[in-house]
């Protein structure tokens, strides 16, 4: 048997005689490979560090651009609607009559009647204008006969013409007027009356008929600018 002791550095010998030794090229290759390796690792390591930079940096002028935009779009402070002030009577009477007619000095009476003389050239006629809010009419009762109607809504509509002012009795002066009564279901309540003279009493009268007829008075009354007085109690 062959001793190990002596048979191994032939063994040695015979497992190594064909490797290569390591060449100053072997060496200076593989100084370049760890080189390129660490210069790779290095690069990535930038780039990752570069993307999170930029991810930030996105993020950031991303949320201020929002921000901006927001701040941009953001509707400003909407102005109160503002309603216009609800005409007086007197202007919503001025505002109603015809154009054409000369208009003396408006008055209002302690129990809130409006009046007007109005002249078309052939004579002056006196304008009353009276509304109140109370309990509702809804009926023709006290109106005269074949002066009123029920309408469909349940305003209750009373309408005149050329009426003698006095019908009970003389009528002095010879005054006549026209009236249209408007009674809503809500309690509204307006009369229009237009007479043929300057005044309702005490004087004679100035024209054959009062010069606004019961179609205009009642386009009149009818009037959505009207602002009622509270209702009475």
């Amino acid at each position: 048997m062959t001793n190990l002791h002596d048979s191994l550095p032939d063994l040695m010998r015979r497992a190594t005689e064909d490797l290569q030794p390591a060449t100053p090229e072997l060496v200076a290759r593989g100084i370049r490979r760890g080189k390129v390796l660490r210069r790779r690792r290095t690069a990535l390591a930038s780039l990752s560090g570069a993307a999170a930079v930029l991810a930030t940096v996105g993020i950031i002028v991303g949320s201020t651009q929002l921000l901006q935009h927001d701040a941009a779009v953001e509707p400003t402070s909407t102005p109160s609607s503002h309603r216009p002030k609800p005409l007086t009577p007197a202007e919503t009477l001025a505002a109603a009559l015809p154009k054409s007619l000369h208009r003396g000095h408006m008055t209002t009476s302690e129990d809130g009647t409006l009046s007007v003389v109005l002249d078309d050239g052939h004579g002056a006629g006196l304008l009353t204008v009276d509304m109140m809010t109370a309990q509702a009419n809804t009926n023709c009762n006290g109106s005269p006969a074949g002066t009123c109607t029920v309408q469909s809504d349940g305003t209750v509509y009373v309408a005149y013409a050329n009426r003698p002012l006095y019908t009970d009795e003389s009528n002095p002066g010879g005054i006549t007027v026209t009236t249209v009564e408007l009674f809503y279901p809500d309690g509204r309540q307006i009369s229009i009356s237009n007479y043929n003279a300057r005044r309702d009493q005490g004087v004679e009268h100035s024209r054959p008929a009062p010069i606004l007829s019961i179609a205009q008075l009642t386009q009149i009354a009818r009037s959505k600018q009207w602002v009622y007085p509270p209702r009475v109690s």
